[in-house]
């Protein structure tokens, strides 16, 4: 019987741990891609309008989780929050590493 309520005890645990983790885990998602639109907006591989309509897909994102953990969230809405950040980061890549859209931003330092 000792057993069997340990048994019990480490499986709720574990049911209540796994949402906070999948939180934590897109809560990273979401900070890493905000960073690689800054750092491609920084470096100039991101034009202005470009970051801008990434940032934009990123807050949508964001509202969809918070509504999302608001209800509790189930585990196919975690997968399809991943899936949309899987495609946001690659849409990212794509045009970070788009040469024809590529945009030197000069600064003051800088000589013609």
């Amino acid at each position: 019987m000792k057993r069997l309520l340990t048994v019990a005890i480490a499986a709720s645990a574990l049911t209540a741990a796994v949402p906070a983790l999948a939180q934590t885990y897109l809560d990273d998602r979401a900070s890493q891609a905000d960073q690689r639109i800054d750092n491609g907006e920084s470096n100039g591989s991101l034009t202005v309008g470009e970051a801008d309509t990434l940032r934009s897909r990123l807050h949508a994102i964001e509202r969809q989780q918070d509504r999302y953990q608001a209800d509790g969230m189930a585990p196919w809405q975690s997968r399809a929050l991943d899936r949309r950040y899987d495609a946001l980061s690659n849409e990212i890549y794509n045009m970070r590493h788009n040469p024809e859209y590529r945009y030197r931003r000069y600064s003051d330092d800088d000589v013609w």
